[in-house]
């Protein structure tokens, strides 16, 4: 007589023989490794198709542990999170949060350029001050942070284009002075 059994894994029926019971049998469709009951004894636990996460009905020793239902979310209290294929590996899957000012940091960008390659003091301070300001605005979460490089880097050029215009203007001063004389 063989002994009937289900595979955990595939939910197939198993038919081995009586002198294999107590041991483990290989489930030829998928693999997994399934414990022969004892002859006699109740048959593991094999999940239905209908219900494949509900919990054994019996007490046998051989049932399956119980298993999660479909609808338990495996995070706990916390939202599953939304999938970003363009994430790295590590990094937090959080939410964008919704800043009261967009940045300015293509504008000031372009300040700071157009101040250090015309030379135009008043534009390269205008990129300076809107830089530094904005950066205040970013850093107490008022400003939207993804313009935070291109705000520091409009400031920096603007910084270095009031410098050099301001260095400009020495010179040609200390020439003019020096040819008056």
């Amino acid at each position: 007589m063989a002994i009937e059994i289900g595979c955990t894994g595939c939910g197939q029926t198993l038919r081995v023989a009586d002198e294999h019971a107590g041991k483990k049998a290989r489930c030829p469709a998928c693999g997994t490794i399934v414990q022969v009951p004892e002859a006699g004894m109740a048959a593991p636990f094999v999940p239905s198709p209908e219900k494949p996460f509900s919990a054994p009905s019996t007490d046998s020793p051989f049932s399956a542990p119980p298993q999660p239902a479909p609808d338990v979310n495996p995070f706990g209290d916390r939202p599953e999170p939304a999938l970003n294929p363009y994430a790295s590996p590590g990094a937090p899957m959080v939410k964008p949060q919704a800043y009261s000012k967009p940045h300015r940091g293509g504008l000031i960008l372009a300040l700071g350029i157009i101040g250090i390659f015309l030379c135009c003091v008043p534009v390269s301070i205008v990129a300076w001050v809107m830089g530094a300001t904005d950066l205040k605005q970013i850093r107490a979460g008022r400003m939207d942070p993804s313009g935070q490089g291109m705000t520091q880097a409009g400031m920096i050029i603007g910084i270095v284009g009031t410098v050099l215009t301001g260095i400009w203007i020495l010179i040609n001063i200390v020439i003019v002075a020096a040819n008056a004389i």
